[in-house]
C-alpha cells in the first residue's frame, strides 16, 4: 500500500454506489484507532440527577 494522500476520496465515501445491485453501498468501517472507544450505554452517573449509579 502506498503512503499517498487519498485526496478528496474519503470525502465522497458515503456517495459511492454499490458494486452490484442488492449490496450495501459501502462496508461498515470504523476509523483506525477506534477499537474499544464505543460507549457501552452504561453511565457512571444519572444524567438527570447527577447521582452516581450503583
Amino acid at each position: 500500500m502506498s503512503d499517498r494522500d487519498p485526496g478528496r476520496q474519503n470525502e465522497y465515501e458515503e456517495e459511492r454506489r454499490p458494486p452490484r445491485d442488492g449490496e450495501p453501498p459501502r462496508p461498515a468501517q470504523e476509523p483506525e484507532g477506534s477499537e474499544g472507544s464505543s460507549n457501552s450505554g452504561d453511565t457512571a452517573v444519572d444524567p438527570a440527577t447527577g447521582t452516581p449509579n450503583p
